[in-house]
């Protein structure tokens, strides 16, 4: 379930695109606000039902799910005749297929959040207005609702309906281990109790950008701004997190890192594998950082001593601030070359609404943006989307994150790992020229 999307390359493919982008965007983006668009349905002869035909892409684990709504649809709008096609759109390869072709592009499509600027771009989105952008920004929680919002021109414009709000990092530990939920709350406590039980505590925040980042968004001061032309092109890259206050988060950065019980290198197969009990029945981890992809498989390792909560507070210049990282959402955008614009956006209306996005819940365990299904007690009892929910409240949308952002954060702190393993100091000299040489590398304009 993990989508961490690094643009760099969309970005340069955008950047060469240039013009013909322009041209994509000015056919492409123009309202569906749910009302017929006069050239998306067909009469029968005789007084016969008008026939619809519209074209759903979502992912390959969602085709039955699909089917099923659209289905349903049909039968609750018998007026017309609804013939759905559908086809597979992975989240690795949204932006390929749909950039491939925008014109030819499908009615209605599922990505990520990440995506939605460069979709936007080409053209590939129509722009939800009137009732249905109403309904999605009173339905929906204001997270997902603004991953789901372009601003052009200086104006805030809703170009996607949000679909589930799950895709960021948690805290999973165990139970038996942690006896005493005060000893959650703080990285500081956590690592104190794993280590005198002997274990380890794994958070990947070395070689990943997106899991370091937590750290620095725990300061709500540190931040990035791009500055897009009416092409989405990154045209300015400002960034602060060489200043004081960055400094003193790389200062607790190497706190942590000195300590024992703290593992930066890992990944979700060294995470399972510290969680798999050894011949001895003994586990090496005491708790671990990862997303709801992961939740199946520490279930069944831990049982009934699996345990859930969002992350924890850390030291930063002696002040205990909250570990924020980012927040991803899967959208459902209707095509901008939709001869169908008006049925579409019913359609994907429909799609994601609270009915189907507690069927997305049941069927594929996503966690609802839509506020009454969120709050629904089968969701709230869910330990893990539960925490997923929490969890975003503290979180930064993963929307309008520089392209340049993502190589550099991931080996920022490779040589406080090197010194460690080495058994030498880093100064707090170094770390500003870190952050220095970082920033340079992530600015623009």
């Amino acid at each position: 379930m993990k989508f961490i999307i690094k643009l760099t390359a969309l970005a340069l493919t955008l950047a060469t695109l240039g013009g013909a982008l322009a041209s994509c965007r000015r056919g492409g983006n123009t309202d569906g606000d749910g009302t017929d668009s006069g050239n998306s349905n067909q009469n029968g002869a005789g007084g016969n039902k008008q026939t619809v035909t519209l074209t759903v892409w979502g992912a390959q684990e969602d085709q039955q799910m699909l089917k099923e709504m659209c289905d349903a649809y049909a039968k609750e709008n018998t007026d017309k005749t609804y013939k759905f096609n559908f086809g597979v759109l992975g989240e690795g390869n949204s932006s390929d297929k749909i950039l491939g072709d925008v014109e030819a592009g499908p009615d209605i499509f599922s990505f990520p959040s990440d995506r939605i600027n460069t979709f936007y771009a080409a053209g590939a989105l129509a722009r939800i207005g009137g009732d249905a952008e109403t309904k999605v920004k009173a339905e929906n929680a204001e997270g997902a609702v603004d991953a789901a919002t372009v601003k052009v021109n200086g104006e805030d414009h809703l170009y996607a309906f949000p679909v589930t709000g799950d895709n960021c990092y948690f805290l999973y530990y165990d139970k038996s281990v942690f006896e005493d939920p005060k000893d959650l709350q703080s990285l500081d406590r956590i690592l104190d109790v794993a280590e005198a039980a002997g274990k380890k505590v794994h958070f990947k925040i070395n070689d990943d950008g997106w899991y370091l980042a937590s750290f620095f968004f725990a300061d709500e001061d540190l931040k990035y701004d791009v500055t897009y032309n009416d092409r989405m092109v990154e045209e300015k890259i400002t960034i602060n997190f060489d200043s004081e206050d960055g400094l003193d988060v790389m200062k607790s950065i190497r706190h942590y890192i000195g300590r024992d019980g703290f593992v930066a290198q890992t990944d979700d197969s060294k995470i399972i594998a510290a969680f798999t009990p050894d011949k001895n029945g003994k586990r090496e981890a005491a708790a671990a950082v990862s997303g709801t992809w992961n939740a199946t498989t520490i279930k069944q390792l831990l049982g009934d001593d699996m345990g859930v909560c969002i992350l924890p507070t850390v030291k930063i210049d002696g002040e205990d601030m909250r570990l924020s990282g980012f927040m991803g959402y899967k959208l459902m955008g209707v095509g901008g070359y939709s001869k169908n614009k008006g049925e579409a956006t019913k359609l994907a209306a429909y799609l994601t609404n609270e009915q189907n996005q507690l069927k997305r819940f049941k069927d594929r365990g996503f966690a609802p943006t839509n506020k009454k299904a969120a709050a629904t007690t089968e969701v709230v009892n869910d330990p893990v989307i539960s925490v997923a929910l929490e969890q975003a409240a503290y979180n930064r949308s993963q929307k309008n994150v520089p392209s340049t952002f993502w190589t550099p954060m991931a080996s920022l702190i490779t040589p406080l790992l090197t010194a460690k393993a080495e058994g030498k100091t880093v100064t707090d000299e170094q770390l500003q020229g870190y952050l220095e040489a970082l920033c340079k590398q992530i600015r623009k304009g």
